[in-house]
């Protein structure tokens, strides 16, 4: 943890007290101006504080749902329970406003709502925000399980394999293995269950999840052009990380099953190798073990098949996977590796080798704390951040009516409306914001007067303000951070 704050920069550390404030229950005020000390980072901190902020309150909205109706539900319902939860919390206009995902915010049909206030007439932009929830949901517990504060990580609540469904995989595929690969005439169901949920496990967090948005995704071995073509799904790069399935195809994006070379293994191989270690010559019927699993395994309707111009690929079937509020995390003595996994299969995992291709240690459990995002996401409050730049660059009507939109009170405010100003030194005078209390300042600023006019903007409803100043890496700022009296001694000219 302190290695992530030495190398935050000044604008993600800004986004955490953002997430907080907006976060928190006890904060009535809901409003906020960041100042920085030229156009540029205004405007860049402004898209960059609307994109950060949207996933920690996508996880906060997410994780209210799993606690009230979620836990035990299959990752292919949880949608569905999503939608249906906030449809009853919060009106239409409202809710497309707060789970709109950013790269979306340029459709014309969300332009049309926030001029006139309705969507127009066949308007698809509802349900291309559901649409949208759906992905992000099959992500967080994915694709992007490992990326960041998730859920999984943060230890509020993780997917697993349904238990009865593992029992029963792997009670169908022990006495064939056990026959017809003479090797493993010995494994018993314990070496079983631990193949293959390690397996289940890798693919499901390399995003090998199936969506029929991803067909033709599919079909083209991992082509994110055919991604794109979606306006309700995130952008793609063609470097881009984005979900792998595994395949019998070489040379793709996606999970090669077997290595097309002597010398390297891939990590399915590898995974076999360390799984049955004490089995002589098992390298020479991995091929043979895989394709007993794996038609098992598609039989039973965990894994989804494809045959892609005569290459095979695989993917997780969301009906397979259940959602947990019970999360344990491992790590792995001797790399260091973290995995989370429920409470339901964590019997299973202990002591199970690291999924590390290269590391033969094995993983224990380990005592975590509280965990700040974990108590955020469970307790905090959802409320979308809009964010807007304040700044010369405006013309004088945009930004006049920007002002109006952020002052305006419960009774006219629209859900759309900006709540947060990302501004430069132009709004320290002159200009009433009306009640606010709370700012931030994102460098230390040049003088006191320049600092007492900011955070003067704050705290004219009752007196109290929250003000919090950024020190940047810079002579001046780091001055200030080692003695802050300083910005408040002595004489102070009148700007």
């Amino acid at each position: 943890n302190s290695l992530t704050l030495f190398g935050s920069r000044a604008a993600s550390l800004s986004s955490v007290m953002i997430v907080q404030l907006y976060s928190s229950s006890y904060n009535d005020d809901k409003k906020l101006l960041t100042f920085s000390d030229n156009v540029q980072d205004a405007a860049h901190r402004a898209g960059f504080y609307n994109a950060r902020t949207f996933r920690f309150n996508f996880r906060t909205a997410l994780q209210r749902v799993v606690l009230d109706v979620g836990d035990g539900m299959t990752l292919a319902q949880l949608p569905d329970a999503f939608i249906k939860f906030w449809s009853k919390q919060i009106d239409e206009n409202s809710y497309i406003s707060t789970f709109l995902a950013p790269n979306m915010a340029w459709l014309y049909d969300y332009e049309h709502l926030k001029k006139s206030g309705y969507l127009p007439r066949e308007s698809t932009l509802r349900q291309d925000v559901d649409k949208r929830i759906g992905w992000e949901i099959i992500s967080e517990y994915g694709f992007q399980a490992r990326i960041g504060r998730t859920l999984e990580k943060t230890g509020s609540s993780i997917v697993y394999f349904d238990q009865e469904l593992l029992k029963k995989s792997v009670s169908l595929m022990l006495e064939p293995i056990r026959n017809e690969i003479g090797v493993f005439r010995e494994i018993d169901e314990d070496q079983l269950s631990r193949f293959l949920l390690g397996l289940i496990v890798h693919i499901k967090n390399q995003g090998g999840v199936f969506l029929p948005v991803l067909n033709p995704y599919i079909n083209d071995f991992g082509n994110t052009y055919l991604i794109n073509k979606n306006i309700w799904m995130p952008n793609f790069g063609p470097g881009s990380r984005a979900p792998t399935f595994l395949t019998t195809k070489k040379g793709t994006r996606f999970d090669q099953l077997f290595s097309s070379t002597s010398t390297g293994l891939t990590w399915y191989q590898s995974w076999v190798a360390k799984c049955f270690m004490t089995i002589p010559l098992v390298d020479a019927v991995t091929r043979e073990l895989y394709e007993l699993v794996m038609k098992i395994l598609v039989d039973e309707g965990v894994l989804e098949p494809r045959l892609v111009k005569d290459e095979m690929v695989w993917g997780i079937r969301p009906e397979v996977l259940r959602v947990s509020t019970r999360v344990k995390q491992l790590r792995c003595e001797r790399c260091g590796h973290n995995l989370s996994v429920s409470e339901e299969e964590s019997d299973i995992f202990v002591n199970v080798l690291c999924q590390r291709s290269h590391c033969s240690g094995q993983y224990a459990p380990i005592t975590t704390k509280v965990d700040y995002y974990g108590k955020l996401y469970k307790t905090g409050t959802v409320e979308r951040i809009f964010a807007q730049e304040h700044t010369g660059l405006l013309e004088r009507e945009e930004r006049e009516q920007l002002e109006l939109d952020f002052k305006a009170d419960v009774e006219n405010r629209q859900p759309w409306f900006p709540n947060l100003l990302s501004c430069t030194p132009t709004l320290e005078l002159g200009i009433d914001i009306g009640d606010l209390s709370s700012l931030i300042l994102c460098s230390v600023p040049p003088a006191q007067t320049n600092y007492l006019q900011r955070v003067g903007r704050a705290g004219r409803r009752d007196g109290n303000a929250l003000s919090l100043t950024v020190a940047n890496a810079r002579p001046h700022d780091l001055y200030f951070f080692a003695e802050p009296e300083e910005m408040l001694a002595g004489h102070v000219d009148s700007p």
